[in-house]
């Protein structure tokens, strides 16, 4: 496997999938600048932060007409000398200025996120936001664009430093008190010392018990349950807008668990249909019916789909959780004077019904919709939304923890200050 090798020159594709309308190709290292004039001549005597338009050639060819701008170090992404070619986005025209740069001496190809890895080295970005500007490239909503950001801009970077410098403050405490035994500061007695861990003890256990960030970086679990034939297939495809799963008028027709993606609010969503909940002999439909409450266990929106003219039981009711819960009833059009159930819950005529549902003291957010009618999927993303904004719990918020590395990292501070509390006898 090719290594990193810092000191050369190096020469990727730095927009998007070709054919494109326009590709940018940038260079970066001591020589990029020579390099650059030989594809790009008028670059030569070029103002650096400058755009010039004119040809690009390989050897006495001309290739292509487009702009270049030159960087000089450190003022630049990577902290390094760097050009950028903008070119029309034909692959063979990439591919033969590709070729012409790639062919000298001093340049070669980069390697996966060599760019980024440079201005990590060179002090332009931390790691944190090199992974906020992975994040913001791989950015589907709102929410998560708005989180890379702040991350990218330092935000979590700042976080991290805040809790390191006052770690390092107590531990210069502590060999403050081991050094100077003798002077009776207040500063250095064992109960500022333990006051002092146990703020950042707090401080990073909070940041751990956080799951805004992960759930907006990966998406929150949305598992859409209840009886067969209750129109939870037709409640994904409205969602949806797509046909990911079957529907059809026999119950038991989902038999496994069916995914899609949603978005609600800026809010990515994992949405799992799963199949209908009862009793059976089928020992296929029996394991969707234990995939399905394995995926309600874990999940954290939960939409129960209820049939408006069908009695809830005990066995749907034990699913619902307050505040991670909606419930859809669902043939609202089809109840007539079946509304006995949904009247003794909630009170009112049709026109009334469907905000809330009330069991066992709970309020649920409800509401009662026809999935087939026009309107269906805004009036069921309405009742939503505010349920997955409380679900999120912070995700609006700077600074959150979005990665498995972060959190290792601050378990094992929150291990270390634990085992130092110890010995300190508090």
């Amino acid at each position: 496997m090719e290594r990193y090798r810092d000191g050369d020159t190096i020469v990727a594709l730095a927009s998007g999938a070709l054919p494109s309308g326009v590709a940018v190709i940038r260079l970066s290292g001591p020589a990029a600048w020579v390099a650059g004039a030989m594809v790009f001549p008028k670059l030569v005597g070029a103002d650096v932060r400058r755009v010039v338009w004119g040809k690009m050639l390989a050897g006495d060819e001309e290739v292509d007409a487009g702009l270049a701008m030159g960087f000089r170090a450190p003022a630049s992404f990577t902290g390094e000398d760097v050009v950028e070619l903008h070119c029309h986005g034909g692959r063979a025209v990439v591919r033969r200025v590709l070729d012409e740069l790639c062919g000298m001496d001093d340049v070669r190809l980069a390697l996966a996120g060599e760019f980024t890895r440079r201005a990590v080295l060179n002090g332009k970005l931390d790691l944190t936001a090199a992974e906020g500007l992975a994040d913001l490239i791989g950015a589907d909503t709102e929410a998560q664009r708005r989180q890379a950001l702040r991350q990218l801009d330092g935000a979590l970077g700042e976080r991290f430093e805040s809790w390191r410098s006052r770690i390092l403050s107590l531990l210069a405490q502590v060999e403050a008190a081991i050094d100077f035994p003798d002077e009776e500061l207040e500063v250095l007695a064992e109960p500022a010392l333990a006051a002092g861990m146990r703020g950042v003890l707090a401080d990073l256990q909070a940041a751990e018990a956080e799951q805004a960030g992960v759930r907006l970086r990966d998406g929150l679990q949305l598992a859409i349950v209840g009886r067969p034939n209750a129109g939870k297939s037709t409640l994904l495809n409205v969602l949806s807008g797509q046909e990911l799963a079957i529907t059809s008028p026999t119950a038991g027709t989902t038999r496994d668990v069916v995914r899609g993606m949603l978005e609600v609010g800026g809010y990515p969503l994992l949405v799992a249909d799963t199949a209908g909940l009862r009793e059976t002999e089928d020992k296929v439909e029996a394991e969707g019916v234990r995939r399905a409450k394995a995926v309600a266990a874990r999940a954290e929106v939960i939409v129960l789909v209820q049939d408006a003219g069908a009695p809830l039981d005990e066995d749907l009711l034990q699913l619902l959780v307050a505040g991670r819960s909606l419930v859809v009833l669902s043939k609202a059009d089809l109840v007539g004077d079946k509304r006995g159930w949904w009247q003794r819950m909630v009170g009112g005529e049709v026109e009334d019904f469907g905000n809330v549902v009330e069991v066992g003291g709970v309020e649920y957010p409800a509401v009662a919709v026809d999935l087939t009618a026009e309107g269906a999927r805004g009036r069921v993303l309405a009742a939503l939304q505010p349920l997955v904004e409380q679900v999120a719990g912070g995700a609006s918020e700077a600074a959150l923890l979005t990665r498995e590395r972060h959190r290792v990292a601050v378990r094992e501070a929150i291990a270390a200050l634990g085992r130092a509390l110890i010995r300190l006898g508090r």
